[in-house]
């Protein structure tokens, strides 16, 4: 691998990820591959993982160069993954790691919505979606499209005090980076000064913080599942229009279909009985994180 990767995003899921990975793509002392969330080492995704050979995942940093001081990627499953860390620790012991947490009632209430507009959960009222997941569990009730039915196990993927000590468990602190959602929503500048520091790379003055990936929906759920993955009958004609229109044209085609088709989400609040099921059942894993940070998390819940 002619640039092998020292620094991974490993999530969690609507955290801030996606806003930290485009803050860091345009410095100058960075490489990040236009593929977001490879999640190569997560090999307990079943078929999520986007790149699923060593070779393939070269091939998405050949682009780096020796002025990149630092190369990474951001998979927000590699935390949920029960292997992606250890994995990631066989591949570069001295990588650097920065790991995002939020609360995690307002995480799985936000990742369900996300699922939704990708396809990958059919059942639209979350509470509902919650109390199937023992049935999922036995492989009942999965949404068509899953690509990894871990994926609506959502008790399970905000396990955050669990799953920062397994974290813990294979990189030294001073490899770690943990980032409360609250303090870079409440100063992206400190927490990218943060960043930079932590990743001992020159600063590039970056002052600039757009918000990105805000909550969305399909306006229409099957040109959704349409644009993420057509039907095998249309594959064909794709393959003609990408020799017509060449990969970038119709990758901005797609792109500009998608944008068309997307608004943004503003979603009921929970009810405070289902909100308060919530509370106590992740109440041990805050109190896990809070320890685990040095930090009084207590408002979560």
């Amino acid at each position: 691998m002619a640039a092998k990767p020292n620094f991974f995003i490993v999530g969690a899921p609507k955290c801030g990820t996606t806003a930290l990975y485009e803050y860091l793509r345009p410095h100058p002392s960075i490489f990040m591959p236009e593929i977001k969330e490879p999640h190569f080492f997560a090999k307990d995704l079943g078929s999520y993982p986007r790149i699923k050979t060593l070779q393939e995942y070269a091939g998405i940093f050949a682009e780096s160069t020796g002025e990149h001081l630092r190369v990474g990627e951001a998979s927000v499953y590699y935390l949920r993954s029960a292997v992606a860390i250890p994995n990631i620790r066989e591949f570069n012991p001295d990588a650097r790691i920065i790991a995002m947490f939020r609360n995690p009632v307002e995480m799985v209430y936000s990742l369900h919505a996300q699922l939704l507009y990708v396809s990958e959960e059919t059942v639209s009222d979350f509470e509902t979606a919650w109390r199937l997941q023992e049935r999922r569990s036995r492989g009942l009730d999965l949404p068509p499209a899953i690509r990894s039915p871990l994926l609506v196990q959502y008790a399970q993927v905000g396990q955050f005090g669990t799953q920062t000590e397994r974290l813990l468990a294979s990189f030294p602190p001073e490899q770690v980076k943990l980032i409360l959602y609250d303090d870079f929503a409440a100063s992206p500048q400190q927490l990218y000064d943060e960043v930079i520091e932590f990743l001992k790379i020159p600063h590039d003055n970056r002052t600039e913080f757009a918000r990105i990936n805000e909550s969305k929906r399909a306006r229409v759920t099957w040109l959704r599942k349409f644009s993420r993955k057509p039907p095998p009958a249309l594959r064909a004609a794709f393959r003609s229009l990408k020799q017509a229109m060449g990969a970038r044209g119709l990758g901005a085609a797609k792109k500009t279909i998608v944008a068309l088709n997307t608004v943004k989400e503003h979603r009921a609040p929970l009810s405070p009985e289902f909100r308060a099921e919530l509370v106590e059942s992740f109440r041990p894993e805050v109190a896990l994180l809070s320890r685990l940070l040095n930090r009084d998390l207590s408002h979560w819940v």
